[in-house]
């Protein structure tokens, strides 16, 4: 399992192929197993295969680079951003498939049983604090991302497409509650992306251990 997860990879190119439907759905089977808060399952996602609405979708994400582009022209710090912007929406350009994460927050349970006791909620810190319907949601984009995998399939899953997000909402007509978390580009890939290093555990990992001969409970 561990070798199989390493060998996944953000690809960003995808050949001229489109995703069986049957393929799609088990991808989306994936993300709804993913854990969540109280089991709320707080996620939606929008699937887009259709060619003029992904092509309205990488148009807006291009559009607004684009205008950020000019303006960070102006400014002294044109060559940080460079071609950055160019990797907001080129993904999205070749993809079969967009997928547009989403999820909505619930009311805090435990806050209100709080203040409904007299208490000031504020003092304690309950699930609200760790944005439990975004980690939920997030944990379930990476189970989609993993069964994209297993299928073969390329995928990246973008912050970049949020500069877009007004008109990508119009497009998908994405309502609050509901907030867009990034989007998900699908395909067959074009390209096999070289392994990038991850930090060793040693920089990432703090064990809490008993000493040696330490007795345990």
């Amino acid at each position: 399992m561990l070798a199989w997860l390493r060998t996944r990879r953000s690809v960003r190119t995808f050949r001229a192929e489109p995703i069986d439907r049957e393929v799609l759905e088990r991808v989306m089977q994936a993300a709804t197993t993913a854990p969540s808060n109280t089991n709320r399952q707080p996620w939606r996602f929008a699937v887009v295969t259709s060619a003029s609405q992904r092509r309205a979708i990488a148009t807006a994400v291009r559009e607004r680079a684009e205008e950020m582009k000019a303006i960070i022209r102006r400014g002294h710090h044109a060559e940080d951003f460079g071609n950055y912007g160019d990797f907001f929406h080129e993904p999205l350009e070749s993809a079969a498939a967009i997928v547009v994460p989403q999820y909505r927050e619930y009311p805090d349970l435990i806050a209100n049983l709080l203040e409904s006791g007299g208490a000031n909620p504020r003092d304690f810190h309950t699930a609200s604090a760790m944005q439990a319907e975004l980690c939920s949601t997030s944990a379930a984009c990476m189970a989609l991302l993993l069964q994209a995998h297993a299928e073969g399939l390329g995928a990246c899953w973008m912050a970049g497409p949020m500069i877009g997000k007004d008109r990508i909402s119009a497009l998908l007509d994405l309502r609050e509650p509901w907030r867009m978390v990034g989007a998900i580009a699908l395909g067959w890939p074009a390209e096999a992306p070289q392994v990038q290093p991850r930090k060793g555990l040693d920089r990432v990992v703090t064990w809490f251990e008993d000493a040696p001969g330490e007795d345990t409970p």
